[in-house]
């Protein structure tokens, strides 16, 4: 997952109108309240789940966001990570099975890792993850009377697993941090401005868990450190002081 991936994996930039229009469909809620969907097609995210009469209410305070244009959730400073269907999240593994693996993502229980969720896995062919190991996947089921269940399978990139080029699967080197679910989110957005500062002046891979938990893997451990410092201190930087901190941490490692 490369910083330009971070920046161009949505849509393209909207007009002024437009995030204005959006900006005024921000609504905060309260566990409970109905969300309306406008009758449009939805993937329901964190905080967000649907009752026994079919209506879509909030389970937690927060405001109500629309991301990648189909996927609705609810954005508060939660602290602890809630694992819901769809989330991409960095782990360790912390068990080894036959059949599968035991992931730490940052829930009170490991999730599950099934030993053939990876693109072109079998039995006689699969991967041999060790304790330690840091894994991207893919939340691919979530429930509170169930545990939760991961994958390393993508719809969008289709590499098999021997092939080390997809999007999920070990992340090798580099150097991963823990950040605010706020943070983690936000760096996920197409237009997350410091990711942008970052991708024109170095390059750099990027793995972004909802978990709370980021990779980095760049050419040298000063860049790593680097572009870890940077998006940790964005998080309550506007615009222009993301643009001026990045050009002020490249000028201080180039001197």
């Amino acid at each position: 997952f490369s910083a330009m991936a971070a920046r161009n994996g949505g849509p393209g930039s909207a007009a002024a109108g437009g995030e204005k229009k959006a900006k005024a469909e921000l609504r905060s809620v309260f566990p409970g309240d109905e969300i309306d969907l406008k009758i449009i097609p939805v993937r329901l995210g964190a905080g967000v789940v649907q009752d026994d009469r079919n209506r879509v209410v909030a389970t937690r305070y927060g405001v109500v966001r629309r991301t990648g244009g189909s996927r609705v959730s609810v954005d508060s400073y939660m602290k602890r990570y809630v694992a819901a269907a769809g989330d991409w999240v960095v782990g360790v593994v912390v068990e080894k099975h036959f059949d599968n693996f035991r992931i730490d993502i940052g829930e009170d229980q490991p999730a599950r890792l099934p030993a053939l969720s990876f693109e072109g896995a079998t039995k006689r062919n699969r991967p041999n993850l060790e304790i330690g190991s840091l894994m991207y996947c893919v939340v691919v089921t979530a429930n509170m009377h169930m545990e939760t269940e991961l994958s390393c399978i993508s719809p969008y990139v289709k590499k098999e697993w021997v092939t080390g080029q997809g999007i999920f699967g070990p992340l090798k080197d580099g150097y991963a941090f823990k950040c605010s679910l706020r943070l983690a989110r936000s760096l996920m957005h197409p237009k997350c401005r410091v990711l942008a500062c970052l991708g024109e002046l170095l390059k750099f891979e990027l793995a972004i868990g909802l978990n709370g938990k980021v990779w980095v893997n760049s050419g040298s451990e000063l860049e790593t450190i680097l572009i870890s410092n940077a998006i940790q201190n964005s998080e309550f930087m506007n615009d222009k002081d993301v643009e001026q901190m990045v050009s002020m941490l490249i000028k201080h490692a180039s001197s």
